[in-house]
């Protein structure tokens, strides 16, 4: 007389490749979410060169400017220097022009600052630029066989909850609803074997001698002690 577990026991082993797929498929939503983040920090990492190199190119325009202006205003001084009625006039007229001048020159320095920063962000930003070309490249690859994963995927599930449902016909209902509360609940094994020496396949705990002995007999379907899952213990 076969046991009516070892029905239950194929329908577990359908399960168990049913969770393993279902979490796969969970999983790449997950997957995709992560790659896309991975993106998105080099999306900022490019604003961010932009950013800084158009800080830098409006502070440069800002000193030209200023350069600019102040040249202007020692024309206006010379200009003046050479109306002088005085050489106090003309002495006031010098010492200001130097200080201008003084000003120009500091303002020239910061400008030779500001060019060097304005190279390399240039640079930082083009190499920014050719990592975050050269990601989404592979990204859309990635991306792509992850969607086409996906779609193998819930077809393969179709067709092993169909083989599933096939296998669970074969079952005794009674016995079935209870492994599939077991199953429910523990998300691994909802029958065990019993192992040498009378221990629980699941929880490895030491099972009382009754229930290793009834554990054989096809008319009784008994559970651990401890773990509550249903053991098994098929006639050699």
């Amino acid at each position: 007389m076969s046991h009516p577990l070892e029905s239950i026991v194929a329908v577990q082993k359908k399960d168990r490749r049913l969770i393993k797929l279902m979490r796969e498929i969970r999983d790449i939503p997950q997957r995709k979410q992560d790659i896309e983040m991975q993106l998105a920090g080099s999306v900022q990492k490019l604003e961010t060169a932009v950013d800084s190199r158009r800080h830098t190119e409006a502070t440069l325009k800002e000193q030209e400017l200023e350069v600019e202006s102040l040249k202007e205003r020692i024309t206006k001084y010379k200009n003046q220097q050479m109306e002088a009625q005085t050489n106090d006039q003309y002495r006031a007229f010098v010492k200001e022009i130097g200080t201008v001048e003084r000003e120009i020159n500091d303002l020239e320095e910061k400008e030779i600052v500001l060019m060097e920063a304005l190279e390399k962000g240039k640079t930082i930003e083009t190499e920014c630029e050719e990592t975050l070309n050269g990601e989404q490249a592979g990204i859309a690859d990635e991306l792509a066989e992850l969607d086409a994963r996906a779609a193998e995927l819930a077809e393969q599930l179709e067709r092993m909850k169909a083989d599933r449902a096939r296998v669970a016909e074969l079952c005794d209902k009674t016995i079935l609803q209870k492994y599939s509360r077991i199953m429910n609940n523990k998300r691994d094994f909802a029958v065990v074997m019993v192992e040498s020496g009378g221990h629980c396949g699941g929880c490895h705990m030491k099972l009382p001698p009754q229930v290793t002995h009834d554990a054989r007999n096809p008319i009784k379907v008994v559970a651990c002690n401890f773990c509550g899952r249903i053991v098994y213990n098929p006639a050699s």
